[in-house]
């Protein structure tokens, strides 16, 4: 396996240290404002002439220990061994998206297949409706990781495109087929849980309506005070987190808000009698949560490539802090991998106890991979 990283930026693409011609995978991330224009793809499509080229919009390009905006950070791999397949969706072709979690996995089942990486639309997709399609006739040991597309925290849509130039309403699932490719991952927070626990009182599946009998924006309004006139971007800066009967965790982000209804809509489901208290950012805790992602993904020695994706949340408490977190990953794993990936709307990745893969919001998600 070998792995290659270009960008363009200022009208021009870097150089590759190590030229990928034969490249058979190509993924680029990209600033909402560049990644859909048509000269990106045709571009690639010249650099890589036979590799599948999956491409989206972020809210910031991982590429080693720095992040970069309104860019495109293109990862060119040559897998040796290990057998490719992709599959293009347009989520409003589905009643809703655990029917298109549900197709996404029967275009790419096989025997020998091991791994699925998913690139969904950031917007209307319900990513954890999404996942549970993907469960729904999973086989055992496959693992499936990805995320949600971003647009810089715009919350107004994103772009992700197969084999040509990124639009909008679309999900990738990228197989991976074989028994030379080995990968692990990990995927960790860092927020702390402050103030009441609350119960999700009405709701229907992403869309909140109200916790403890209270309106939930209302409340939500209420609980920011001046800020709430910067909804829903500020709640990034607040989001909520489930607490699972086995005592897992899982924070959801908001993706918009109603002001006539008086609800909030999620990237992922909020079960009503669910159990949910709001959280606040931890610097600290923030990087040693990427650390931690890494490390638990660490199982797999000196991988080739380290695939990242972080939430825009994180993005906006951690400021100037950013290449931190991305740079406690780098020093975990070590100077052999190509580092690439995306802050986006939402992460997917397996809970550490299971094989199969839950939608995350706010977390630090880890892929590597290499092949033997």
């Amino acid at each position: 396996m070998k792995s290659s990283l270009i960008i363009h930026q200022n009208g021009q693409w870097t150089e590759p240290q190590t030229s990928l011609p034969n490249a058979n995978l190509v993924i680029a991330t990209g600033g909402i404002d560049i990644i859909g224009n048509d000269f990106v793809y045709k571009e690639l499509r010249q650099k890589y002439p036979d590799a599948a080229i999956v491409s989206l919009s972020t809210a910031g390009e991982i590429a080693g220990t720095k992040v970069y905006d309104n860019s495109v950070v293109a990862t060119a791999l040559h897998f040796e061994k290990t057998r490719l397949k992709t599959c293009a969706l347009v989520l409003s072709d589905f009643t809703n998206s655990f029917e298109c979690g549900v197709q996404l996995y029967e275009e790419l089942k096989g025997e020998d297949l091991v791994h699925v990486l998913v690139i969904s639309e950031g917007i209307t997709a319900n990513g954890d409706e999404l996942v549970k399609g993907i469960n729904q006739n999973l086989a055992p040991g496959v693992i499936v990781t990805g995320g949600l597309a971003a647009d810089a925290g715009r919350f107004q849509k994103t772009l992700v495109g197969l084999n040509s130039s990124a639009t909008s309403g679309n999900v990738i699932g990228i197989g991976f087929y074989g028994n030379s490719l080995r990968i692990s991952h990990g995927s960790q927070g860092g927020w702390d849980a402050f103030g009441p626990v609350r119960v999700v009182t009405e709701s229907k599946s992403n869309v909140l309506y109200s916790l403890d009998n209270i309106p939930a924006l209302e409340l939500y309004k209420n609980f920011l005070g001046d800020k709430a006139k910067d909804l829903p971007g500020a709640a990034l800066l607040f989001p909520l987190c489930i607490k699972l009967e086995n005592g897992d965790l899982l924070v959801r982000t908001i993706l918009s808000i109603d002001e006539k209804t008086g609800t909030m809509t999620f990237a992922g489901d909020l079960p009503q009698g669910a159990k949910v208290q709001f959280m606040m950012a931890n610097f600290d805790r923030l990087i040693d949560g990427a650390m931690n992602a890494a490390s638990q993904s660490k199982t797999l020695k000196e991988p080739k490539w380290v695939f990242m994706v972080s939430c825009v949340g994180r993005k906006l408490v951690l400021g100037q802090r950013i290449d931190e977190e991305l740079e406690s990953v780098y020093d975990e794993l070590g100077p052999q991998a190509v580092y690439s990936g995306f802050y986006s709307n939402g992460e997917i990745s397996p809970i550490l106890t299971t094989t199969k893969c839950s939608l995350h919001n706010q977390t630090m998600t880890i892929t590597t991979y290499t092949e033997v």
